[in-house]
């Protein structure tokens, strides 16, 4: 902000549509503007400032801006009819003339004086993080809160406030603290209502936190080297964004190879390889989400499980229109569960267990639909799928004991068929 000066008329003048300056910013501007000047003309001192003596502990002493002469400081008018609040904080501003605020049309300013002749800053609003972060309800940063703006940023910038965002994922997760908990938030600024990135991101700090606005925040590179995503840190949490890969080659949207990723609210769609493909993971989740259209131009399935992938949970998504929909192929694949999915359209199966994996289990309302080769195919052990998501039904279990049992009962004429109906006969005849 920069703020005007009117010698003639000793007025100091903030701009329009500005409504607040603090008195940090103003001793600043006064400083520069006087170090213009020839010293002992007139107007040459502006102002005395006191203050900002450290007393220890984070305390400061209050500033006290004193305007000299007639200086005053004013808003710039306003085209009304409604007045227009202005506030002056960071301390105490007075003036040798009395008054220290100039009037001016349709504008209304208040002088935030400070009360004490101390300034208490914290180190950090740990206070209200930890507040905002409960109600999260799960995965709470409480480390610091970093800024990423592709549009608008700057990597020169601390990345600590909006204002301040840097202009790479790589430079912001630079700023991170492993371990830390900490949040980078990914913005959405480009005047198109979409931002779209074309950096890849190689998560490797564990413990990161990673939050977009939704689909208006998309990532989707030109060029097919990595994985648009690659996680292979701990306990790292991805929500918000809307993923795809290059239009060419084999790459996945995301690859986990860390443990207790945290994959929500995100849209991947089109992508070449797997939508996401998770391997030598532990106690990962995979929630609300949509998981669609992707090896329509590749080779991809929507989730795909591999070598040493246990205890992952997928939950609550839409997985729709890929090759197949989940493939658990691969060694040391065991205890996953799979509920509440929405699972159509798939060329191949819903969900194909492959040979060895262990203890899958299918449970709690799954819905599948129009799967060209079936709604799951289980060549593994000790799998469980319950016959609301998709399993067989109660005749279809019954005919697969008997054909296990006496092969051919269902053919009339056959000692399979009489064998059946005589013990149907017989069951019938016990419950009268």
């Amino acid at each position: 902000m920069a703020l005007v000066f009117d010698f003639y008329n000793s007025i100091i003048e903030v701009p329009a549509p500005q409504t607040s300056v603090d008195l940090q910013t103003l001793i600043n501007e006064i400083r520069d503007t006087e170090d213009e000047l020839t010293p002992g003309l007139a107007n040459s001192q502006i102002a005395e400032a006191f203050g900002k003596q450290n007393l220890g502990g984070s305390v400061s002493v209050g500033i006290t801006l004193v305007l000299l002469d007639n200086w005053k400081l004013r808003f710039e008018a306003r085209p009304g009819p409604d007045t227009v609040a202005c506030i002056v904080t960071g301390g105490n501003l007075v003036a040798e003339s009395g008054n220290p605020i100039a009037s001016s049309a349709f504008t209304s300013v208040t002088i935030a004086q400070s009360s004490s002749p101390t300034i208490a800053t914290p180190e950090s609003d740990t206070n209200l993080l930890y507040l905002v972060e409960s109600l999260v309800g799960s995965r709470r940063g409480v480390g610091q809160y970093l800024y990423w703006n592709p549009i608008n940023g700057d990597d020169a910038n601390d990345g600590t406030k909006p204002t301040k965002a840097v202009a790479t994922f790589s430079q912001a997760q630079t700023l991170v603290i492993a371990g830390n908990n900490d949040v980078i938030f990914c913005m959405s600024s480009n005047t198109s209502g979409t931002t779209t990135v074309t950096e890849t991101l190689t998560v490797t700090k564990n413990n990161l936190k990673i939050r977009g606005p939704g689909y208006i925040f998309q990532l989707i590179p030109t060029l097919d080297t990595s994985p648009t995503i690659n996680i292979t840190a701990d306990n790292v949490e991805l929500s918000g964004i809307y993923i795809s890969t290059a239009g060419t080659g084999s790459q996945n949207a995301i690859s986990i190879t860390g443990d207790n990723a945290l994959i929500k609210d995100t849209w991947i769609t089109g992508s070449r390889g797997s939508g996401i493909s998770i391997s030598s993971s532990t106690r990962s989740t995979i929630t609300s989400s949509v998981i669609e259209l992707n090896g329509k131009s590749g080779t991809g399935d929507g989730i795909t499980f591999g070598n040493s992938t246990t205890r992952t949970l997928v939950s609550q998504c839409l997985i729709y229109d890929n090759v197949n929909g989940v493939v658990l192929s691969g060694t040391g694949i065991a205890d996953n569960i799979f509920e509440n999915n929405l699972i159509y359209k798939h060329t191949g199966y819903g969900i194909d267990i492959g040979t060895g994996v262990l203890r899958t289990g299918v449970r709690n309302g799954h819905t599948f639909t129009k799967n060209t080769l079936g709604n799951t195919r289980d060549l593994g052990t000790d799998t469980f799928i319950e016959t609301t998501a998709g399993g067989a039904s109660a005749s279809e279990i019954a005919d697969a004991v008997w054909d296990e049992v006496v092969a051919g009962h269902a053919t009339v004429g056959t000692a399979g068929k009489m064998l059946k109906d005589a013990k149907l006969k017989a069951t019938i005849a016990s419950l009268k």
